[in-house]
C-alpha cells in the first residue's frame, strides 16, 4: 500500500520480506541514539536481526522511502505476549492470552516522525491482525513515560495507559483493544 504523509512525501507499506536485511540493518545503523535508545526488542547487528526473526515467532512491517527504497520505519509484531511481562500485566488486570494478543514495537527514522507515517504504519498493521483473529496490542517493554511525544501518539491512537512501573525509569504499559 502506498502512503502519502503531511509533508508530500510516499512509502510503500508492506510485510518485511527475506531481501530486506541489508535494507533493515541500515535504517537501524541511521537511527539516532535518542531513537535508539527508545527501541530495543533485539540489537541492532545483523546476525542478530537474522537470529530474531529465525524462529517465526516474530514478524514487521516496514515503510519503504518511494523515492530512494530505503527503509523509514520498522515495527515488529510479536504473536502473543512476553512472558516476563505476565505478572505485571495481571496486576493491572490484563490476563494476557497467545491466541488474541501480540506485542509491539514500533520505530520511525527520525527524519520521517511527526508527518503521519507511524500513524498510517500502525492502521496498517491492525488491519491485518485483525484478519488473523488479534484483538489486543501491548507495547513492547511498555513506552519511557519521559517521552511525552510518543505517549501523546499512543493515547491519539487509542491505546490506554494500564498502569506505571519501573525498568531504567519510569514507565507506562499501554494497551489497544482492536
Amino acid at each position: 500500500m502506498i502512503f502519502h504523509t503531511k509533508n508530500n512525501r510516499s512509502a510503500l507499506l508492506r510485510a518485511l520480506d527475506s531481501g530486506d536485511l541489508d535494507r533493515l540493518s541500515g535504517y537501524l545503523e541511521g537511527l539516532s541514539p535518542d531513537t535508539r535508545k527508545r527501541f530495543g526488542p533485539h540489537p541492532f547487528d545483523r546476525q542478530a536481526i537474522i537470529d530474531f526473526y529465525s524462529t517465526k515467532v516474530h514478524q514487521a512491517y516496514v515503510a519503504q522511502d518511494f523515492e530512494t527504497g530505503n527503509l523509514v520505519a520498522y515495527s515488529i509484531i510479536k504473536m502473543g505476549f512476553l512472558e516476563h511481562d505476565r505478572p505485571r500485566l495481571e496486576s493491572w488486570g490484563i490476563y494476557p492470552n497467545n491466541e488474541t494478543d501480540c506485542t509491539f514495537a514500533p520505530s520511525v527514522a527520525d527524519a520521517w516522525q511527526s508527518c503521519g507515517l507511524g500513524n498510517g504504519l500502525l492502521h496498517f498493521i491492525l488491519a491485518d491482525l485483525k484478519t488473523k483473529g488479534i484483538r489486543r496490542m501491548i507495547l513492547w517493554g511498555g513506552v519511557q513515560s519521559d517521552n511525552d511525544k510518543a505517549v501523546r501518539y499512543y493515547l491519539k491512537n487509542g491505546f490506554r495507559i494500564a498502569g506505571q512501573f519501573q525498568y531504567q525509569g519510569d514507565n507506562y504499559d499501554m494497551v489497544l483493544d482492536i
